[in-house]
């Protein structure tokens, strides 16, 4: 314990410290900053991460290969990511990034292994899973905190499940990303001191559904726990699919920036910046810690869980599309 203990400190003290100085330099030599607010939350986020994995591999005295791999290609993503704060790229530009990226991941090993699939299935479901999840948190960093929030709630329960199932290297790299993460919420909670940007949110993102990936889930017993990280992300991926449905209902471009998302939503209900965060952190916590709970149960309540989590979903959108969004 001891040892996650230092690897934890070590990377939550790396983290404060390296957004920090880079929000001074960023505010001095006025770069990668946007509205008088530094857009370098992402840097020292992946620096940190660098650090704290070296770190970890020492501690442990592992070669952290996978640790390596996922670290290596996340990193890629994090520089196209400040290409894009600091020239904004287009979204053809973006995906072919993205593409890039989820394709030297998955040429490295880094994919689902779904049964019956075979590599060429595994790879199709792998590319796309990356690419959606990826813009999902980056759609979703649209407020003070919540994607670096629902990113620390999501790591959370991916390290809970690499201790259900113990993987070293799983463990490592979630423990590393939730420590990271809070380091960099005690800059962004509402009013942000320090933003993610394209950066922090992709790096985040892709990072995040590279560790989903890795994770073991299901057993024989339990095929339904294969749903686990779908589970887990289900608000990123829930808030990217009404955004979608809410502007098609509209007829209008499905990826055009609106308050169509579900924490905007919330807010004009007339709920406050921080009851609207406290909302998306308790539904993030609720899909989470039920994406955990489904990979040890049997299959009748495995079912119960994914029904649920079905209507509940419903009855949000229901009580979502309500609200007028004055546009």
């Amino acid at each position: 314990m001891l040892k996650y203990l230092i690897v934890f400190s070590g990377a939550l003290i790396s983290s404060m410290l390296c957004i920090f100085l880079l929000a001074r330099v960023s505010l001095k030599y006025k770069i990668l900053y946007a509205r008088g607010i530094p857009l370098v939350g992402g840097l020292g986020i992946g620096a940190a991460f660098v650090f704290s994995s070296c770190l970890g591999v020492y501690v442990f005295g592992i070669a952290g290969t996978k640790i390596i791999t996922i670290l290596g290609v996340s990193l890629l993503m994090l520089v196209f990511g400040i290409v894009d704060d600091l020239k904004e790229l287009s979204i053809l530009q973006k995906i072919l990034a993205q593409s890039l990226c989820a394709a030297l991941l998955i040429s490295l090993g880094i994919k689902t292994d779904i049964m019956y699939l075979g590599f060429w299935g595994n790879a199709v479901v792998t590319f796309f899973w990356i690419l959606g999840i990826t813009n999902a948190f980056n759609l979703l960093d649209i407020m003070d905190g919540l994607a670096a929030g629902a990113a620390l709630i999501v790591s959370s329960a991916l390290l809970a499940i690499a201790f259900l199932h113990p993987d070293l290297n799983m463990q490592l790299l979630s423990l590393i990303l939730c420590a990271v993460t809070f380091g960099f919420l005690v800059f962004n909670l509402p009013p942000a001191d320090v933003y993610l940007g394209n950066s922090g949110s992709h790096f985040l993102g892709f990072m995040i559904c590279s560790l989903a990936l890795v994770l073991r889930y299901a057993t024989k017993d339990n095929p339904f726990a294969l749903l686990s990280p779908i589970i887990i992300l289900w608000l990123p991926i829930t808030d990217t699919l009404l955004l979608i449905i809410f502007r098609i209902m509209k007829k209008k471009v499905p990826f055009k920036k609106s308050n169509d998302h579900i924490a905007f939503r919330i807010r004009l209900s007339s709920a406050s910046p921080i009851k609207t965060i406290l909302v998306m952190f308790l539904l993030c916590f609720i899909f989470s810690l039920a994406g955990v709970i489904l990979t040890k149960v049997n299959n009748f309540w495995a079912t119960g869980i994914i029904v649920a989590i079905f209507l509940f979903s419903i009855i949000l959108f229901w009580k979502l599309i309500k609200i007028d969004t004055h546009e």
